[in-house]
């Protein structure tokens, strides 16, 4: 994270526009703190509520400033991926998962005995974590009045890790500094902690129905852009009609993002859904097997491919029909 090139050279060249993005990163570095304290308290109220036990395993708090002319999320979502392929691959304590060389040996110990449950979710917790924090910041893509807007959420992923973040924007007019220009800054905090019993209560069900709350969220996301929408262009056509097509299209932009990162959770909630679908199905029809990774008389690998018969294989598991499958 950090400035674009933009502010970097503005600030190289302007004495005044240095202190403007001091006075920034000062609110910036409040807006942390501020949240920090919420999603600690967010923590204690999960684990204190559900009587697990817990132990914190990486996070990290940052801001962004970007000129608007320069506005996208690839440097957001290129972090959540990077943190994704670091916990998938058990890469950790490492400088990939931030935060992670502070953690205690026994959260790296539980994150990397339930590892393999995770890898195994991995596409579908990249999606809807890049899904939920950019539809956050979707909402400052748009040239408007200045506005502060902060939300928290928590996000159980898999294999007992539950991610708690907060997220900030605060949109600044600075035409003192760039003609028609606007400067956004970002916060993001998050910490991720977790829990073999969590683990072990957070079933294949319990991701689709996580998943499925998400998916109404970026619903209700897309709506409220919307509405913003036509609400921002009945203003413009009393006022200024020559800011019609800009302002339209800023907000178009920004609706297809939420939609295209609704559309990829939604795709990894069907691949899943499919399997147990399926093993609803032949259990139904030819009953369940007693052999171990069997089905319908078939092995799991003939019915699915690798990925399939893994989530077909726990799925079993979980309904108590693969208990065999655990027995030599």
């Amino acid at each position: 994270m950090g400035m674009t090139q933009t502010i970097a050279d503005k600030m190289k060249q302007d004495e005044e526009f240095r202190k403007y993005m001091s006075a920034v990163e000062a609110d910036a570095k409040k807006e942390e703190a501020n949240l920090h304290e919420r999603v600690l308290a967010s923590i204690d109220s999960h684990y204190e509520k559900n009587k697990w036990s817990h132990d914190r395993l990486f996070g990290n708090r940052q801001s962004d400033y970007q000129n608007y002319s320069d506005w996208g999320l690839d440097r957001i979502n290129a972090i959540v991926e990077s943190i994704g392929k670091a916990l998938g691959a058990g890469d950790y304590p490492s400088s990939a998962v931030p935060g992670s060389d502070k953690a205690d040996q026994n959260a790296i110990d539980t994150a990397k005995e339930f590892a393999g449950v995770f890898a195994g979710d991995y596409s579908l917790i990249v999606a809807r974590v890049q899904a939920l924090v950019s539809a956050t910041l979707s909402q400052f893509s748009v040239k408007s009045e200045t506005v502060h807007k902060s939300e928290l959420k928590d996000i159980p992923l898999s294999g007992g890790l539950h991610l708690f973040y907060g997220s900030s924007g605060r949109v600044y007019e600075a035409k003192q500094f760039f003609s028609n220009e606007f400067i956004g800054s970002f916060q993001i905090v998050f910490e991720s902690h977790v829990s073999a019993e969590e683990s072990r209560a957070f079933t294949l069900h319990e991701i689709l129905k996580a998943t499925e709350h998400e998916i109404k969220l970026l619903n209700e996301m897309i709506a409220k852009i919307r509405t913003a929408q036509m609400e921002s262009l009945d203003e413009i056509i009393k006022k200024d009609i020559k800011d019609f097509k800009s302002t339209n299209d800023a907000y178009n932009v920004a609706i297809a993002s939420v939609k295209m990162d609704r559309d990829k959770v939604m795709q990894e909630y069907d691949k899943y859904k499919r399997v147990m679908f399926a093993v609803e199905l032949l259990i139904k029809t030819h009953g369940p097997s007693e052999k171990p990774g069997m089905l319908a008389g078939l092995p799991l690998s003939g019915l699915f491919n690798e990925w399939e018969a893994s989530i077909a294989d726990r799925y079993l598991k979980e309904m108590g029909f693969a208990k065999a499958s655990d027995r030599a």
